[in-house]
């Protein structure tokens, strides 16, 4: 008798939670079952009219559909099962949905569940398409189903909790979710599938140490200011972490090696995006329209994308040595760039867009400026004229002073030949003979030339004091003498 008037109390409670208007008179009903599939009888003709529903007994996927039923043709908003044994302690697979109802645009109108403090998995599309306002995750829940509550737009538990134990948030698991604020995700998750937070506006969440990957558009138009991902993240798909409009600064994990396509495109307040070190590639449009962002590039990239960095706040590039492939539109519409640095004594090989986009204009044009200067090694100013897409600058200068802090940029690590100074003279020495003529010039800090030729043995050469420039093979030596 106490338990039923506290649950008579309860109910009044929640349902005071809603606009009389909406509600009316409370229907409030306790249904008691002793076996599955019964609860459409035990209802009787009572099923309509119910406002507020209380379950006891055993439960299956039947009644479910009872359940379904009294919302979508009656009034039933509450349910609560938590005196009520689900079968296989598991919300099946559409439990609270009817697909002919969701298909045809509409939401059913269940706003809270209450549920069984033994509830280990939720079923595939368990809660789709509801008003939900309010359900309990139970702390004994280990796994969570694909959709489970995709296009639950009212859903506003804050915080939503996820239960340690949990390993995964599966596709589209909180897709459309517009009311969440705040999300904990657990120690043990493992994985964020694909749009499995996709246009959910939270505000806040965790990423925890030991995820391992993140799914394409997993991450995609929350409402986000910072992103901090641990070292643990191993794989992030295309578009991650696109359209995040309030995006300000994403910290990468180090050791990532390639930068997924779209991976920031739209995020147009970010501001802090500091590449990877272990970076070597940078896939297409990864932080296209990130009109504040001004980032440096990995010392060890290969390649860039087309429209990688188009429209970014970028006030200086320093294109590392090891830079092999540039494609067109990587670096449009710089209107902020200021100078550009180009470590490779061989220019980067650039290319048209590969839509077609801008035929023959290359990786740089439109608003980026093409009378900054741009920094290149000396003896590489006549190369970087001539090759497509560098010839867009009109400002190409020779020098050694680089601001990564090397003197000499590297390019060709070979070891099979050395450059020195020794009692007046510049030696090249090479360790064995060579199998072919290796091209080597030698200019005076001023850049005026001082001697070139081909060699194949070593080679000495009777200097004035001063600081000399050599490049030889596809190295640039610094020599004082």
């Amino acid at each position: 008798m106490m338990r039923r008037l506290f649950l008579l109390f309860l109910f009044w409670n929640l349902v005071s939670l809603f606009p009389k208007k909406s509600w009316g008179q409370v229907n409030f009903y306790d249904a008691r079952v002793d076996k599955y599939g019964q609860l459409e009888q035990v209802l009787g003709d009572k099923w309509s009219t119910i406002d507020s529903l209380v379950v006891h007994g055993p439960i299956n996927a039947t009644d479910f559909k009872t359940i379904v039923r009294c919302a979508r043709d009656g009034k039933l908003r509450i349910v609560n099962l938590q005196f009520s044994q689900v079968e296989n302690n598991k919300i099946p697979d559409s439990g609270f949905v009817d697909w002919n109802w969701y298909t045809s645009g509409r939401y059913l109108d269940i706003r809270r569940i209450i549920l069984p403090d033994n509830i280990t998995e939720f079923g595939f599309c368990a809660f789709l398409g509801l008003t939900l306002r309010h359900i309990n995750i139970p702390a004994s829940l280990k796994k969570l189903g694909e959709s489970c509550f995709e296009d639950d737009k009212w859903l506003e538990v804050n915080p939503l909790i996820i239960p340690e134990g949990i390993t995964e948030i599966p596709v589209r698991c909180f897709q459309w979710c517009d009311s969440l604020k705040k999300i904990v995700l657990p120690s043990t998750l493992k994985t964020i599938d694909q749009l499995a937070f996709y246009y959910t506006k939270v505000q806040e969440m965790n990423f925890p140490e030991g995820l391992d990957s993140i799914g394409f558009s997993a991450i995609y138009a929350t409402d986000l200011t910072e992103i901090v991902l641990p070292n643990t993240v191993k794989k992030i798909g295309s578009a991650a972490f696109q359209d995040n409009k309030k995006l300000k600064k994403i910290v990468l994990p180090e050791g990532m090696t390639e930068i997924p396509i779209r991976l920031c495109c739209l995020c147009s307040v970010l501001e802090e995006a500091e590449i990877p070190k272990s970076v070597i590639k940078i896939n297409r449009n990864a932080f296209q329209w990130c009109y504040k962002l001004k980032t440096q590039l990995s010392p060890k990239v290969k390649r860039i994308g087309s429209d990688a960095f188009s429209y970014c706040a970028l006030d200086s590039i320093v294109f590392p040595a090891t830079l092999e492939y540039i494609q067109g539109g990587a670096f449009n519409d710089l209107k902020f760039l200021q100078k550009i640095y180009s470590l490779s004594a061989t220019p980067p090989v650039c290319t048209d867009h590969p839509m077609g986009i801008n035929p023959g204009k290359g990786p740089f044009h439109g608003f980026t400026p093409n009378d900054i200067p741009v920094y290149v090694p000396i003896g590489s100013r006549e190369k970087y004229r001539q090759a497509f897409g560098w010839s867009y600058f009109t400002n190409i200068i020779e020098t050694d002073k680089f601001p990564t802090g090397i003197d000499s940029p590297q390019v060709d690590n070979t070891e099979k030949y050395k450059v020195y100074a020794k009692d007046g003279r510049l030696m090249i020495e090479v360790s064995d003979a060579l199998s072919y003529p290796l091209r080597y010039s030698i200019y005076s800090i001023d850049g005026e030339m001082v001697e070139q030729g081909n060699l194949t043995v070593s080679h000495t050469i009777q200097m004035k004091s001063g600081i000399y420039i050599v490049c030889i093979g596809k190295t640039t030596h610094k020599i004082f003498l």
